[in-house]
């Protein structure tokens, strides 16, 4: 019988998806912080953690071959930071 495919997180979308989110974070966070504008702050500071977060995860599965936590949590942990990030464009738009 044939094996299913791997399916699973890999280490080069991870590192991908880090810098479509790191990149902008940082834009955000020094617009906000030049600015002054609390809700740029914020959504620079909750893009910046879930792409170290996805770096964190990919450095783990370039080293041992498995992710550094369940994908279930990481999934959680994802929608955690765009709740914060959600706030963040409120702020942003609002004021």
């Amino acid at each position: 019988m044939q094996q299913p495919p791997r399916r699973g997180p890999n280490a080069g979308t991870n590192f991908l998806i880090a810098a479509l989110l790191g990149i902008p974070g940082l834009i955000n966070l020094a617009g906000g912080i030049t600015r002054g504008g609390t809700g740029e702050i914020i959504c620079g500071l909750a893009a910046l953690g879930y792409a170290l977060l996805l770096v964190r995860d990919a450095l783990s599965i370039r080293k041992t071959g498995r992710p550094a936590m369940p994908q279930s949590r990481m999934i959680l942990i994802g929608f955690g930071f765009l709740s914060v990030y959600m706030v963040g464009l409120y702020l942003k738009h609002a004021g």
